[in-house]
């Protein structure tokens, strides 16, 4: 069974990009709207680089007691207040993010990692607007998975 290394939470501002308005047919108003990204890193000791898109993240990576790591894939969505969205990441698994709540400075959100043996992560987290936490942990291909969770309004 797989299991959680650890969560690493960390909160750090990001640049701002403005989230266009919504219509008005019945969409969620931009202000009730959390624009969420989900990466999928894999973190290894079996090579010694980061890869190629991981600038933003990279000081935080090197963190971790990994040497090497490998952005496997990008997936984002916008998500309303009161909403929630499934990513499929590697290993058969998903996460779903779900907005709870938020405000000028912060966004709740609640994080769920989930495998076909079950939950591995349940957790809830505050985000800076614009900023960014990470969940380090579900072992993968001799190492684990990193995922890096950005929330931008």
């Amino acid at each position: 069974m797989n299991m959680i290394l650890g969560v690493v939470l960390a909160m750090f501002a990001v640049t701002s990009m403005p989230v266009s308005a919504a219509n008005g047919s019945g969409q969620a108003e931009a202000r009730d709207m959390v624009q969420v990204r989900v990466w999928s890193v894999h973190a290894t000791n079996q090579k010694t680089v980061m890869g190629d898109g991981l600038e933003r993240v990279a000081k935080h990576l090197k963190n971790l007691n990994y040497s090497g790591f490998e952005l496997l894939r990008k997936d984002s969505a916008g998500i309303s207040v009161k909403g929630a969205r499934r990513f499929a990441i590697e290993g058969d698994r998903t996460v779903r993010v779900s907005i709870l709540s938020q405000n000028e400075q912060r966004a709740r959100v609640r994080v769920q990692v989930k495998s076909e043996e079950g939950t591995l992560l349940d957790t809830t987290v505050s985000i800076r607007r614009n900023g960014f936490f990470i969940v380090a942990g579900p072992r993968y291909k001799g190492g684990i998975l990193v995922l890096p969770i950005f929330a931008r309004y």
